[in-house]
């Protein structure tokens, strides 16, 4: 099943913007949650880390396994390549920033001052 063009390009470049959003969404939750980890003592602020982790890793995926037509030779076609593995590639490097945040939000309490 092949997908329209729009929605492939999407795809191809969803590393560069679904996993920026996802560390930028974790930032400001990064600003939030401490104060609930302290009263609530439930890890708050590891679990957004984690699943923002996790979508950033998703969106790496998408990038790096929708590359239309292996066969074609056409310029698109290398551009279209070359933008998916750069796209998977900086949503791999975004999801090795939120797996850290997540595990040092499990270092921490949130108690520190």
């Amino acid at each position: 099943m092949s997908m329209s063009k729009p929605l492939a390009n999407l795809a191809i470049w969803a590393g560069l913007w679904v996993a920026p959003l996802m560390w930028a969404a974790n930032m400001q939750l990064g600003q939030i949650l401490p104060y609930a980890d302290c009263y609530g003592r439930m890890h708050a602020a590891a679990i957004a880390s984690f699943l923002c982790g996790a979508v950033a890793a998703l969106s790496s995926v998408v990038s790096w396994r929708n590359v239309r037509d292996p066969n074609s030779a056409s310029e698109t076609h290398s551009v279209a390549v070359f933008g998916a593995r750069v796209s998977a590639l900086s949503a791999a490097l975004f999801t090795f920033a939120l797996v850290m945040q997540g595990i040092a939000s499990m270092v921490l309490t949130g108690c520190e001052r």
